[in-house]
């Protein structure tokens, strides 16, 4: 049954071929659909086949793997540093962790091309980008079933090139081709990071791994094997021979950047924020794909784990990550970009628990909170449309002229204001102090990261609170162009999608439940459905106490957030009819000075969330998009004849020694090593 994992892996690459053959533009897009949701039904029976098989029947969380070894033929002659027995894995890895998120991910992008029949129907690029998204959710859920750090480069390599190829949408647009060109190299900068320590794993760790065992009987040792790879990290602070503690902190290094790259996180967000004018369902399918820092963070966790002082690193980035990022939610006054803020900004409390040992719990976050993402957006979209704005001050009144539209806000607002429990589960995982295999985060590491958490988990439901009470209360503001009576709901296609969205969101809610427990009794019985004892580090399940005080701070932060949301809308509004001289609703003196002095604060408070985004927040992100831009721009000066001949004797130097190597390993002619 596991191998159907290929046919959930290659059903959209499949529905992505075969869309060429469509007769037109819509039936292409039908095709993709189909096949994306054929994807998700097969991911579906591989979970249930996994819950049946090794939850209700007792068998021990063991991972099932089906894979072609691309093996080199041994010469009897090897080096210290590269066996000529290695050999790269290329396959699908079934555990709880990859069942699970196989699903999510074909779902999401199973919403995000529902969200493109709806926005870019009539589109010049419309068949393009729904197979340019099914080839970027094969390769996803490529990255999500991969059983070694090889895969993942190809994968993240194969999702870099389709970004950019997403984003260039609207290539004639000079405003979405240069923060496409940025995103391309920024994370073309994370897939070098990644290349780089593939080559030093190899260079320091190769005979560690050459002397290690793959289980299941295999002779040859794939370098990239998680199961060779992780006992080895693990075994190194006990003076394992061919490791040392320095390998394992470069090799942190090399693979915690690709990590907050493709998560946008802190200082690398500006790639991300940058993209806000490309169509929605680019910015959708751009956002699901920032999955894959977290997921690769969860596939390279024993590393962290073994290396002191690694996950209080990733902790405390994470954690003032979602300070910042939620800062710029409530500053900003675009909805687009407060969509991808919020994405960000919910894997930094991701990355946070993780960084706190919380391994269940920050993979939870990422399980929950990216529907609510996705939902935000297609809301956006829909308000955005109907009144021809994204600024949120200029809109109002969306509960009583866009029903649907303010139910799917009003759901993602609350959930994502704390009754999604994000911000109780970050906190508790920091609380919790305890690592899976029983290490502890410093006191002071501990106090600074739980601090930051919990400010981050104030203004998120004031950012939540704020956008849902100046979107959908009151009315639009008076301006010039706008007439009310054009503002309607959204579209079918938005409103199924968003239906959607919103049943996920409360599923995955519901499903990281803490303390559930099983119910029935005997042979009937059946285990609790709780997500942190279905997705967990090793063998043992990470069992999270419940904490009374972080349920405290998340519900108090959300009743604390929609009264500052509510209070600052109220502000907004009070300025803007103090500045268009409107009639206030009464004419006494007492309401005339508190009107004046609310529209005073009101400006104030305005003025100064807006230089805190623009002094603060947009240089600590800008910057190396900027430094990117700048390093390109001076690499295309020096492009010229003499240039494209040196690179391309440069190339045939290169493919001149990987020949010579290739013969070398395969016995061709003699190669002596000492």
């Amino acid at each position: 049954m596991y191998n159907a994992a290929w046919v959930v892996v290659l059903l959209p690459l499949a529905g992505a071929i075969f869309s060429f053959v469509a007769e037109t533009a819509r039936r292409a897009a039908q095709l993709c659909m189909a096949f994306v949701a054929g994807s998700l039904i097969v991911a579906l029976i591989v979970l249930g086949d996994r819950f049946a098989h090794h939850t209700l029947s007792g068998l021990p969380n063991v991972s099932a793997l089906s894979y072609f070894s691309v093996t080199l033929p041994s010469t009897g002659t090897e080096t210290s540093i590269f066996p000529s027995t290695f050999g790269a894995v290329v396959g699908v890895r079934v555990d709880n962790l990859s069942a699970s998120f196989m699903v999510l991910i074909a779902f999401l992008f199973l919403l995000v091309q529902g969200l493109g029949m709806g926005m870019l129907r009539g589109d010049a690029a419309h068949r393009r980008f729904f197979w340019l998204s099914s080839v970027l959710a094969s390769a996803m859920l490529g990255l999500v079933a991969s059983p070694g750090l090889f895969q993942d480069w190809m994968a993240l390599g194969a999702m870099t090139a389709i970004t950019l190829l997403l984003l260039l949408h609207r290539w004639h647009r000079e405003e979405t081709a240069a923060p496409a060109r940025t995103a391309f190299l920024t994370l073309l900068g994370a897939d070098l990071s990644l290349l780089i320590g593939l080559v030093f794993l190899v260079y320091r760790l190769g005979g560690a791994i050459s002397l290690s065992t793959v289980p299941g009987g295999f002779t040859a040792a794939p370098f990239d094997d998680y199961r060779i790879l992780d006992p080895i990290w693990q075994n190194t602070l006990s003076g394992a021979p061919h490791t040392s503690y320095q390998t394992l902190t470069i090799l942190c290094l090399l693979l915690g950047v690709p990590v907050l790259i493709r998560a946008a996180q802190i200082p690398f967000t500006g790639w991300f924020l940058g993209l806000r004018e490309a169509p929605l369902p680019v910015l959708a399918a751009v956002s699901v794909s920032l999955l894959g820092g977290v997921l690769l963070l969860a596939r390279v966790y024993t590393l962290f784990l073994s290396t002191l002082h690694a996950l209080s690193v990733v902790a405390v980035i994470g954690a003032a990550g979602a300070v910042v990022l939620s800062a710029a939610c409530l500053a900003s006054r675009d909805i687009y970009r407060i969509a991808l803020l919020s994405v960000a900004a919910q894997l930094a409390l991701a990355i946070t628990a993780m960084g706190a040992g919380g391994y269940s719990t920050g993979l939870l976050i990422a399980f929950v909170s990216s529907p609510l993402g996705l939902l935000l957006m297609v809301a956006a979209g829909g308000a955005g449309r109907a009144y021809r704005t994204r600024d949120i001050h200029l809109m109002g009144g969306v509960w009583r002229r866009m029903p649907r539209t303010g139910l799917a806000l009003t759901i993602w607002a609350l959930l994502t204001g704390g009754l999604d429990l994000v911000g109780y589960d970050a906190v508790s995982a920091i609380f919790h102090n305890r690592f899976p295999n029983a290490g502890h985060l410093a006191g002071w590491v501990q106090g600074l990261a739980g601090g930051l958490a919990m400010l981050a988990v104030l203004l998120t439901a004031m950012y939540a609170g704020r956008v849902l009470i100046a979107v959908c209360a009151g009315g639009p503001a008076p301006r010039r162009g706008g007439v009310v009576e054009r503002i309607t709901e959204a579209g079918p296609e938005l409103r199924r999608v968003a239906l959607l969205g919103a049943a996920a969101s409360v599923v995955a809610v519901l499903i990281g439940l803490p303390g559930v427990s099983g119910f029935g009794s005997g042979r009937s019985r059946v285990p609790g459905l709780t997500f942190t004892h279905w997705v967990f580090y090793g063998g043992i399940k990470q069992d999270i106490p419940f904490v009374p005080l972080a349920l405290v701070i998340a519900l108090a932060a959300l009743a604390a957030g929609l009264a500052g949301g509510g209070l600052v809308a109220r502000l907004r509004w009070a300025g803007l009819r103090a500045r268009l001289h409107l009639p206030q609703i009464s004419a006494t003196p007492a309401l005339r000075r508190a009107g004046l002095v609310a529209a005073r604060l009101a400006g104030a408070v305005s003025g100064e969330l807006a230089a805190l985004d623009h002094g603060l927040v947009e240089p600590l992100y800008d910057a190396s998009g900027e430094g990117l831009e700048t390093a390109a721009w001076s690499l295309g000066r020096l492009r010229g004849r003499r240039l494209g001949i040196g690179l391309a004797a440069m190339l045939a130097v290169v493919l001149i020694l990987v020949g010579l190597s290739v013969l070398a390993a395969s016995g061709h002619f003699p190669v002596r090593t000492t």
